[in-house]
């Protein structure tokens, strides 16, 4: 019992010799020296009662841990330590490569991964580029893909009467387009720089190019009031809209003319639209359009004019009329 306790005791030093009794010896009256078991480490036995091993701070600073290579001693090698030998030289290359994400970002510069979306490109520069390392920003041609694009016009003139320019890009390359600026350039001049979304291989994107001053619009409208059914038991309410439209451009443009008509909840509350107004297929983000939105395109010669009328009826019934009346701005 005395030999198997001390194998197991953490840390227990050498103890003297110990002596079993005649007995164990086999020989009455001699005493035989039985020696100890060795002790174990002390590293290699948890302490009684301790849990598991917590790591401290430097240990748990990822990017300050170094691996050992193969000249370090002590059972270091292929470990990971915090602590490793400090490099000056190489610790302020470090700084000055990491100070180049606080740099503030060119106008409308966006940094890849939040606004590019949900798909992953490669760009394979023709050659190689010396790019100087003086802490600024600096731009190196890495290719050139061609788009399509065509410039349309859009007005809503029921909220401002302003026409204006867009340019629309198709990207039907292999290709991919991340945002940022784009400068915009009409007939070799420099226009402005407006800011470009991220446009996958097959994307189509719009982009504003401020007010047409070249193209005027005009919009009038008309309300009337009536009763129908056979006890006059209905309201009617008959918008007329008229929008008036005028290229005073010397090429002809196309213009697109955004209305809204009323949406209802009400089974019992009728909306009849005037024909010639479709409603648009909406796309993502910013393609998509309010509920009730018509558009109408026309193609306007250069110095050429158009009229175009729309406009719809809302039926109420006596039950659902607004006390006060029910004329609508």
């Amino acid at each position: 019992l005395v030999l198997w306790a001390r194998r197991f005791v953490k840390g227990t030093a050498p103890a003297a010799p110990v002596f079993g009794s005649p007995r164990a010896s086999g020989a009455p009256g001699r005493a035989v020296p039985v020696s100890p078991a060795p002790p174990v480490p002390a590293q290699d036995v948890p302490a009684q009662g301790a849990g598991a091993p917590q790591p401290s701070g430097e240990e748990l600073d990822y990017g300050g841990l170094v691996l050992c290579g193969p000249d370090e001693d002590g059972g270091r090698r292929g470990l990971l330590f915090p602590g490793s030998p400090f490099d000056p030289v190489a610790a302020g290359y470090r700084r000055r490569a990491e100070s180049v994400a606080s740099l503030p970002l060119p106008g409308h510069a966006v940094r890849p991964g939040g606004p590019a979306g949900s798909f992953d490109h490669r760009f394979d520069p023709p050659a190689r580029a010396d790019i100087p390392s003086d802490g600024t920003w600096h731009t190196v041609t890495i290719g050139e893909i061609p788009v399509a694009l065509r410039t349309e016009y859009l007005c809503t003139p029921s909220v401002e009467q302003t026409v204006y320019a867009t340019s629309v890009l198709s990207n039907a390359t292999d290709q991919a387009l991340l945002a940022g600026p784009v400068d915009v350039v009409v007939d070799g001049e420099f226009l402005l720089t407006a800011a470009l979304p991220a446009l996958a291989p097959g994307g189509v994107c719009r982009l504003g190019l401020g007010p047409a001053e070249g193209i005027g619009v005009t919009r009038r409208t008309n309300l009337h009031e009536s009763a129908s059914g056979l006890r006059s038991n209905i309201t009617v309410l008959d918008h007329q809209v008229r929008v008036e439209v005028a290229n005073r451009l010397a090429r002809p443009v196309t213009l697109e003319v955004r209305e809204r008509v009323p949406v209802t909840t009400e089974a019992d509350v009728r909306i009849e639209e005037r024909a010639g107004w479709t409603a648009p297929q909406d796309g993502p983000g910013p393609d998509r359009h309010a509920p009730g939105t018509r558009i109408r395109r026309v193609d306007l010669p250069a110095g050429g004019t158009a009229v175009l009328d729309g406009g719809y009826e809302i039926r109420i019934p006596a039950g659902k009329a607004l006390a006060g009346g029910n004329r609508r701005s």
